[in-house]
């Protein structure tokens, strides 16, 4: 899991692109895809979650406990959330436009770890622990001594928002779900990216956004977006 970077105060604002993974970086949600390896009962964890009946956390950690599969199926798994097909290219982009960019997420580091190496690209994520072989599945953790954590989530996107807010830095935020809420807030309308769930609640709420379908539209806005006033 990353470690908090080091902000440095520059003569021009720090511009950090917050990002959260499943179903923003890629179209599909891992847990998504795992319940299509599992059994059906399988999915009354995820049930549990939306009926207010378990945390988010425990939800998403007892369904990848379930999974026995091997290591090249799991690989199929990930390509099966159909990451964004420029990846690498859009983070290159990023870098050259002095976005830097945080990949905050209440799933698994150990995926997305993996899914991003095969991607070539490295940047600083925040996501909760995990390991995994066929015999015990994905097991993942809370995180443990980390900064930014929350008990019913793992990981408090809402508090890596505000750590960087707090030094002065500019941020922009894309989501979909429902952990995604408070940290999109934080982000001015104009940096702020919504599909799925979270686009549906922010246009309830009347709070401004910018639906995306694509991760790539998200990033070829940043710079213009970059230059607008705050």
């Amino acid at each position: 899991m990353g470690e908090v970077a080091e902000v440095t105060v520059k003569t021009f604002p720090e511009h950090i692109f917050i990002s959260d993974f499943d179903g923003t970086i890629t179209r599909r949600d891992f847990f998504r895809v795992a319940l299509e390896q599992l059994p059906a009962e399988c999915g009354r964890w995820w049930q549990a979650y939306e009926d207010g009946r378990l945390g988010h956390f425990e939800a998403l950690a007892r369904t990848f406990a379930e999974l026995r599969i091997s290591l090249d199926q799991m690989d199929e798994l990930l390509r099966a959330m159909e990451p964004e097909p420029e990846l690498a290219h859009c983070c290159g982009q990023l870098e050259q436009n002095r976005w830097q960019l945080v990949i905050a997420s209440a799933g698994c580091a150990w995926y997305i770890q993996r899914l991003l190496s095969q991607h070539q690209v490295n940047p600083t994520i925040y996501a909760n622990p995990g390991t995994f072989s066929p015999s015990h599945g994905l097991r993942m953790t809370l995180p443990a001594g980390e900064f930014f954590t929350c008990p019913t989530t793992g990981v408090d996107k809402e508090a890596i928002a505000r750590h960087y807010l707090e030094r002065g830095c500019t941020i922009a935020f894309a989501g979909d779900g429902r952990p995604d809420l408070k940290p999109a807030l934080l982000a001015p309308p104009h940096l702020r990216f919504a599909r799925g769930w979270l686009a549906e609640e922010l246009t309830r709420r009347q709070e401004g956004f910018l639906p995306f379908e694509r991760w790539a539209e998200v990033v070829t806005h940043l710079p213009d977006s970059a230059a607008q006033p705050t």
